[in-house]
């Protein structure tokens, strides 16, 4: 089984989003930290916990990964991040994974990028 980032990952960069630059897994690299010229999105894993308790032991993991994206300062005119957030949502649905929190859009103070957080978590059978 796959960690769930790296299921998240593994969706995003499939779907090839034309607005997404690059996807990270844990961490963005100190060389990228300060880049705003590209649209990058942060997977990070919120939870692996035992689900599905029976007969004194677990049949599977509760799992929970953060997304955040980091929009690029100059984003085309006619881009919609609503739109495309949607997009991300519903395509996480459709593959099994339930959108917990879809937070607020807030300016990274350091940046000045526009940011995007959504909580998203799947319980699997082991």
């Amino acid at each position: 089984m796959l960690l769930p980032v790296s299921q998240v990952a593994s969706l995003v960069n499939a779907l090839k989003f034309s607005w997404l630059d690059k996807v990270y897994l844990n961490e963005i690299p100190n060389e990228d930290l300060d880049n705003t010229d590209t649209t990058v999105m942060l997977l990070q894993e919120t939870d692996s916990s035992p689900a599905y308790h029976a007969n004194s032991t677990f049949k599977g993991l509760a799992m929970g990964v953060e997304i955040q994206i980091f929009y690029k300062v100059d984003l085309a005119d006619d881009f919609n991040p609503m739109e495309a957030e949607i997009a991300l949502m519903k395509t996480l649905k459709a593959a099994g994974w339930l959108i917990v929190s879809n937070q607020h859009h807030t300016i990274d103070p350091d940046t000045n990028q526009v940011t995007k957080t959504i909580y998203v978590t799947k319980n699997e059978m082991i």
